[in-house]
């Protein structure tokens, strides 16, 4: 396991990365929340060639004109801007995501998705293109996980409140069960 450090790109506290992975940051960057936890051979790409011109490549016009790409900003890339992961996140091993998504907290993406749209917190999702194929909890402890944000707690907190880490959320029906372990 080890950490993140790209230009362009925010690694949340405790996310840990396993094996190799490849972001080409967007321009707005790419941000990972805490506690994520990131399989081998994620590919990022927040980035992309311009389709809208004659020639694709920049090569191609710095060789053929000796000019740079007519892009407004002399750049051949294309974005749709930034990408953010929440907090408590899991993607699977050769997960593809592209620019402009944003995956909400405690989403857990199956192997080989693609990642094209965005994603609601807590959900399950696959495929190629990604989607939800059911929520990890019902509603109630969704909203209620949403709401407790526990990834913000110190680590003494974390610590004081292991029956809740150790609670099987979905044999909770009632969010008055978790309250009452949560110190």
């Amino acid at each position: 396991m080890s950490k993140l450090n790209i230009k362009g790109v925010i690694s949340g506290e405790g996310t840990l990365y396993n094996g190799k992975i490849s972001i080409w940051p967007p321009p707005g960057g790419v941000e990972f929340g805490k506690y994520c936890a990131i399989a081998q051979n994620l590919k990022i790409m927040g980035i992309n060639h311009d389709y809208n011109f004659p020639a694709i490549q920049n090569t191609f016009y710095s060789t053929m004109f000796k000019t740079p790409h007519p892009r407004e900003n002399n750049s051949n890339t294309y974005s749709k801007g930034k990408i953010t992961i929440g907090n408590d996140v899991w993607i699977g091993e050769d997960v593809f995501i592209l620019s402009g998504v944003t995956i909400g907290d405690g989403c857990c993406i199956g192997a080989r998705s693609v990642i094209a749209k965005d994603l609601p917190p807590y959900t399950i999702c696959v495929g190629q293109p990604c989607k939800p194929v059911k929520n990890r909890y019902n509603d109630n402890i969704r909203d209620f996980l949403l709401k407790l944000q526990w990834w913000n707690w110190d680590k003494e907190r974390i610590q004081k409140n292991k029956a809740f880490f150790m609670t099987n959320l979905n044999t909770i029906n009632d969010v008055n069960e978790l309250e009452k372990i949560i110190c």
